[in-house]
């Protein structure tokens, strides 16, 4: 019998718990939406898509010419000297091998913008969301890709995303 009351009284306190308003306080924030919405956003993104563009041209750039040098080297096998054949593999091979340097560099750059600019987005969106926190007594925002269920009323996405697109439009990554 005891045990069932402590039972009871256990799940009474917890509904209170659930029910009370500090777990009203609690919202969350979908940060891939607010990152694909806003103007901001919608600028880093576009900048990093016209990079890479600008990438894949350069390494196919590179790639046709590496295909043609090794098309003319083919055809002129049986033509040239052993010596001149060596020189222009490794002529070759060093194009080949700044192709692939050239595809890491420009990996890494594009991620280091993408980071940058990333930083710069979330450093403007902190005292957004401090000052909304505040105005609107809210204890904890949450991303919403921490949160299992939570009713529509407890996003905020887009009243940040509204708001985020007052303080800055664009930025620059070049």
């Amino acid at each position: 019998m005891s045990f069932n009351f402590k039972l009871i009284f256990f799940l009474i306190i917890f509904i209170k718990l659930l029910t009370s308003t500090a777990w009203s306080q609690i919202v969350y924030i979908n940060m891939e939406k607010l990152f694909n919405e806003s103007m901001v956003g919608i600028s880093l993104n576009k900048q990093i898509s016209e990079i890479n563009s600008l990438n894949e041209k350069n390494i196919k750039k590179l790639e046709t010419e590496i295909k043609s040098e090794d098309e003319n080297i083919n055809s002129q096998k049986n033509i040239l000297n052993e010596e001149e054949l060596k020189k222009k593999i490794a002529n070759l091979n060093s194009k080949i091998k700044e192709y692939q340097n050239s595809i890491k560099k420009n990996k890494d750059n594009l991620n280091k913008k993408k980071i940058e600019g990333t930083n710069v987005i979330l450093n403007t969106l902190k005292p957004i969301l401090s000052e909304y926190s505040e105005k609107n007594s809210i204890s904890m925002v949450l991303q919403k890709q921490n949160v299992i269920i939570g009713k529509k009323e407890l996003d905020i996405t887009n009243d940040i995303i509204l708001i985020l697109n007052e303080k800055i439009k664009k930025i620059d990554i070049n």
